[in-house]
């Protein structure tokens, strides 16, 4: 068939063939290229769905905790589990005061508060000692309270203090 063209229709027709083929590759590697983005995107909302999956069980664990009175943390339980947190961030030798504070709401609920005064400390190291208590969970309470302040300019370390609060439904049988 091509024996029959002059040169100048047998050089259209190639390339005319050749793009022809360049755009059906085109279009297979586009095809391609978005369905690799899609997949690429549905992997990062699966994690995110899982993240979010496990902050909703936390919640959902100490929210039931409080509705059926369980896990009751007396003071000393609390006080433990603060000091683990503490030593893990290196703050336990820069705490300054601790005192606890205990009162009964509605005649339902129990509040423990531990007011803790951190001298002396970086601030970052504080922040994730407030993360393990509000998303970690490793203490069934909530930091109600937070203030800080700068008392050297030129250093980086902060005086905090902060209260951190219990909640529990008292039990008729008792």
């Amino acid at each position: 068939m091509l024996d029959r063209l002059n040169d100048r229709e047998r050089m259209l027709v190639i390339g005319s063939v050749f793009l022809v083929a360049a755009l059906g590759i085109y279009t297979i590697l586009s095809i391609f290229v978005d369905l690799r983005n899609k997949l690429t995107e549905e992997i990062y909302e699966t994690r995110s769905h899982a993240t979010q999956l496990d902050r909703v069980i936390r919640e959902f664990n100490y929210l039931k905790s409080l509705q059926t009175g369980g896990s009751e943390e007396d003071v000393s339980v609390m006080y433990s589990k603060l000091d683990q947190i503490m030593v893990r961030y290196n703050l336990k030798d820069k705490v300054q005061t601790m005192k606890d504070t205990t009162t009964v709401i509605r005649k339902d609920y129990n509040k423990i508060q531990i007011d803790v005064s951190f001298r002396s400390v970086l601030l970052q190291d504080v922040i994730k000692f407030i993360y393990d208590i509000e998303k970690n969970k490793q203490v069934q309470a909530k930091v109600d309270y937070l203030t800080f302040r700068k008392p050297f300019v030129e250093k980086e370390i902060y005086d905090v203090n902060l209260k951190v609060s219990s909640y529990s439904r008292i039990t008729k049988g008792k």
